[in-house]
């Protein structure tokens, strides 16, 4: 990945696709941690990024070597995680997402996606800034407690969350808003997936978080002759 041009590896040890499988905490820390600890070793010069939405291991990841933190739940499922950011000073990742990996497939009622969701991630930032978190990145949370309309409509008006005044990760990569469109698999959302990070980069998009680096660098280099 960093030889192909990646800028952050993004590490994680809870899986936080759709009705992912819960684990505890210690089994969380027991995949994370190492690999954290193993790739600021054997790429010092490399920014690492913990995915997690517990407290505990992002302290822990960050001790080990992690520069950010990568949080699905903003705050939302771990109340010490906001003060535990603002105390290590590091940059902070929020997504959208209503409930948890386990249930956010039935929380898709909004009255107006993209309204909906620039109002929850405010009051999220209220919170951050409150608590002195001054590294602020939004990630709209594409695929999370949102069906496949409510993603394209959202990526339509991606440039809308500008209003937030922060940088926008967008995760779009291999989705299933891609694949259940096409009626491919997600092992064949390749081409798709290039085609939304363009759209995303268009409207906005800071950072891409992906899974085929080549080809979204290469993305990132064309469109960036456009602007």
């Amino acid at each position: 990945m960093l030889q192909d041009g990646a800028t952050i590896l993004d590490v994680g040890g809870y899986s936080s696709r759709p009705g992912a499988t819960h684990i505890s905490e210690e089994e969380e820390l027991a995949r994370a941690i190492p690999a954290v600890d193993a790739l600021c070793k054997e790429f010092p010069a490399s920014i690492i990024s913990i995915d997690t939405f517990r407290s505990n291991v992002a302290a822990r990841a960050v001790d080990a070597g992690a520069a950010m933190i990568n949080d699905i739940s903003a705050g939302r499922l771990d109340e010490a995680m906001i003060k535990t950011v603002a105390r290590l000073c590091v940059p902070y990742i929020a997504m959208h997402m209503r409930g948890t990996p386990q249930t956010m497939n039935h929380l898709t009622d909004y009255k107006n996606v993209v309204k909906d969701i620039v109002t929850e991630l405010s009051e999220r930032m209220t919170r951050f800034v409150e608590a002195g978190i001054k590294d602020i990145i939004i990630d709209p949370g594409f695929g999370f407690a949102k069906t496949v309309d409510q993603n394209f409509e959202l990526l339509n008006h991606l440039d809308h969350l500008r209003i937030l005044g922060k940088p926008l990760l967008v995760g779009l990569s291999r989705k299933s808003m891609i694949w259940r469109t096409l009626n491919i698999t997600a092992d064949q959302s390749l081409n798709g997936t290039t085609a939304l990070h363009a759209i995303a980069l268009l409207k906005g998009a800071s950072i891409l978080r992906v899974h085929d680096v080549k080809e979204a660098v290469e993305t990132v280099r064309l469109v960036s002759k456009l602007r």
